[in-house]
């Protein structure tokens, strides 16, 4: 099935998108503006406990070796930047709505997706396309958002990424399985209808199909193939890594010596 129709079938099935909450939204439309600095986005956030929250804990994260300790938004968006303050933001929307059926099973997704985005980050930067390294962070923390989405649609299965413990890339392909479903074409459309950036919304849907990587364009398959090097690094060499092995050495330099020196070092 082509990838358009494959997308219209996810949407026939009757799955529910969530929608991006008031506070997103107001640091998106902050984010939008090209003259908008930290000021404006800690305004847009002001009201938003969690997503306030959310971006303390990220930017006194050990992978962003913060200088000082960030103790506001205001502190907080000024180290991060735009686009890991809009990734902490949306990570923080789409999990406020989970409906509570299995709070611990969608947790452990949202979890691994955190510290991939943390891998992910690390990789980008040991290579050429350290530019790419905060977009490639808010594709990781988003790419398994099509999860929960499913999960909604077919509570029932549940168990099966519950039972899956910390592999959550083996529960994914059994839900995806099970249910006749597609996570990652559902993340796409998440990310699509949140107005992520194009290459965010792309390498979501490829981040489990290599082949479908090697066709993107440039940023978006390079993105892709850091979420790749990002799951390798979180989740060691497991089989999903061995498809796209050779592309991620091949692009982006980061042989699997790279890799295993990587997960190796300090944070």
């Amino acid at each position: 099935m082509n990838n358009d129709l494959l997308l219209e079938a996810v949407l026939a099935s009757g799955v529910v998108l969530p929608a991006p909450g008031p506070g997103f939204l107001r640091l998106q439309a902050a984010a939008a503006n090209d003259d908008a600095g930290p000021k404006e986005l800690a305004h847009a956030v002001s009201q938003d406990p969690a997503i306030t929250g959310a971006l303390l804990r990220i930017a006194n994260s050990p992978v962003f070796r913060p200088r000082s300790v960030p103790r506001s938004a205001l502190e907080a968006i000024s180290m991060l930047g735009r686009t890991r303050t809009l990734a902490a933001a949306a990570s923080v929307a789409l999990r406020s709505q989970g409906d509570g059926k299995d709070a611990a099973a969608l947790e452990l997704v949202w979890a691994a997706c955190a510290s991939a985005a943390d891998h992910c980050y690390r990789a980008a930067r040991a290579t050429r396309f350290k530019s790419l390294a905060d977009t490639a962070y808010l594709a990781a923390l988003m790419q398994d958002a099509g999860i929960a989405v499913v999960l909604r649609r077919a509570p029932e299965h549940v168990g099966v990424l519950r039972n899956s413990g910390t592999a959550i890339e083996a529960g994914a392909r059994a839900l995806d399985a099970i249910t006749g479903m597609d996570h990652a074409a559902a993340g796409y459309l998440v990310a699509r209808n949140w107005k992520l950036p194009l290459e965010v919304c792309e390498a979501i849907r490829a981040h489990h199909d290599p082949r479908l990587a090697s066709r993107l364009g440039g940023d978006s398959r390079r993105i892709s193939l850091l979420l790749a090097a990002g799951r390798r690094l979180r989740d060691g060499a497991s089989p999903d890594w061995t498809d796209w092995e050779g592309q991620v050495e091949a692009e982006l330099g980061l042989s699997a010596e790279d890799l295993d020196q990587l997960a190796l070092a300090p944070d």
